[in-house]
């Protein structure tokens, strides 16, 4: 059993899903017959002028990736059928890089991708990028985004408190150009240097929302935005917003945390807020839930052939102990997210209230090349404590609460070449409410950094004013009203682990 100490890596700079490691690769093995119809059938897409040192190290890097793929992927790879699939890439590929490594590198990201969504090829300056996400700390816009099954970049989330989050910008928007670029086909990487920048150098980009294209012009900024919010709803409620999981999220859920118990003297409830968080470092997905369980598996990790390769138990539960819980997701939690929530309550902890979530449940290491650049490759799955898959099905929530203003939102299995769902949790939501029939007035104090934020997303139309009415709901079940009902059926079953 593995516990503390493993550093899971954040793919990229903008999508945070949780789980992915680094792990140094070996050298790769002489060339096969079949790899070597690839490295000769490459050289003709080549434009620009290339010595043979640079054929040989474009060479060494297709070969190194094939074996590593072979070696590591969740599922067998038929080397065969990627060579074959490699050589008809060649006359698809959009590239501007017509250098060998760039024409290889080109060809074995759209290939993993054609494996499944989060598989990858990554440049050096990739690395250096996704080093700065797990930090919590990078210059650009504050976006998490990804590519649609029409290879379009799509907002997935913006990051609370950020120039993207502050333009308004929402998840599920597409970005069709940037500063005047066409977008549509090129890969992430591309979308984030394009966005990436000095600190307050203006970018503008292209936004379409369903059917509406407009511009928004944002300035660039150092994002070293909290992941943790809190506050004091009702004056005897703790609420906790976790927004992502990097590297500093466990210090300053604990600084909240603490504090909270310090100024509730009596609680009646808490409240973690799970909406929108995208994922992030797997450590502290599951550190953060140990802050509230005293024992029991939190999630385990397998591959190939249902492998079990680590698991992350609990030992701590220095929170709230025994204090009611409710723990929100919405279609956007995602990954460290899902697995966190399910945690909660397949140790008895908390009650689930909000929307079906997401629903990746597949697991990512990095892993450097010795020939240049590294690979995201998916290599297991996150299991539950139940032994649950979340990938593809997401997590039911206990309580489903449906807003009327919710919008169409690809999940996990939408996407182009998702890995198929696995053993699903057969548990059905116990209610299904209209959040409207649950709304009420609720008075909340923020605290600490997060005294000048949002709990959500909140619009200034003194005609119109937003309702938070999920989270209304939430408060709603500690409460005498309607929902008390709803907690009287649902307590049992969390104390006897149903």
């Amino acid at each position: 059993m593995l516990r503390k100490g493993l550093l899971p890596i954040l793919f990229a700079v903008l999508i945070s899903f949780a789980g992915t490691r680094l792990v140094a690769c070996a050298g790769p093995a002489w060339p096969s017959d079949e790899e070597r119809r690839f490295l000769d059938a490459y050289r003709d897409s080549v434009t620009v002028g290339a010595t043979d040192e640079q054929f040989a190290h474009a060479d060494k890097l297709y070969v190194e990736a094939l074996q590593v793929l072979s070696e590591t992927y969740v599922e067998k790879i038929d080397r065969a059928a990627f060579v074959e699939n490699s050589i008809a890439m060649l006359d698809e590929i959009d590239t501007e890089d017509k250098s060998p490594t760039g024409i290889v590198g080109a060809v074995l990201d759209d290939s993993l991708h054609n494996l499944d969504p989060h598989s990858a090829y990554m440049t050096d300056d990739m690395f250096r990028r996704l080093q700065e996400s797990t930090e919590g700390s990078f210059a650009g816009v504050g976006i998490v985004i990804a590519l649609d099954d029409d290879k379009r970049i799509r907002i997935v989330s913006p990051i609370d408190d950020t120039p993207a989050a502050r333009a308004g910008l929402r998840p599920d928007d597409r970005i069709t150009h940037i500063d005047g670029y066409q977008m549509k086909g090129e890969p992430i990487s591309e979308a984030v240097r394009r966005m990436r920048g000095r600190v307050g150098d203006p970018v503008t980009l292209t936004i379409m929302r369903v059917e509406d294209s407009f511009d928004v012009t944002v300035k660039r900024a150092r994002i070293e935005v909290p992941s943790v919010s809190a506050a004091i709803i009702d004056q005897d409620i703790g609420y906790i917003r976790v927004s992502r999981f990097d590297a500093t999220t466990l210090d300053q859920t604990q600084e909240y945390l603490s504090e909270l118990e310090d100024k509730i003297a009596k609680p009646r409830g808490i409240i973690v807020d799970l909406r929108r968080n995208p994922g992030g470092l797997l450590d502290s997905a599951a550190d953060i839930a140990d802050q509230f369980l005293t024992d029991g598996l939190i999630v385990a990790t397998e591959g190939r052939g249902e492998r079990k390769l680590r698991s992350y138990e609990a030992d701590r539960a220095d929170f709230f102990d025994k204090v009611p819980m409710a723990i929100l997701l919405d279609r956007g939690s995602a990954s460290g997210a899902e697995l966190m929530a399910a945690a909660l309550r397949e140790n008895g902890r908390g009650v689930i209230i909000g929307e079906r979530s997401f629903g990746k449940g597949s697991m990512q290491r990095i892993m450097p090349l010795t020939s240049g650049g590294g690979l995201k490759i998916t290599t297991g799955y996150y299991t539950t404590p139940e032994n649950h898959i979340v990938q593809g099905n997401g997590v039911i929530p206990d309580i489903e609460v449906n807003r009327a203003d919710a919008e169409e939102f690809e999940r996990e299995i939408d996407l182009a070449n998702a890995l198929p769902a696995r053993r699903r949790d057969p548990r059905q939501s116990l209610a299904k409410l209209d959040a409207k029939s649950c709304e009420q007035d609720i008075a909340i104090t923020r605290l600490g950094k997060s005294s000048r934020d949002n709990l959500e997303d909140q619009t200034e139309d003194a005609d119109n004013p937003y309702r938070d009415s999920v989270l209304e709901c939430a408060v709603g079940y500690f409460n005498d009203g309607p929902l008390a009902a709803y907690r009287n059926q649902v307590e049992p079953l969390l104390r006897a682990g149903l």
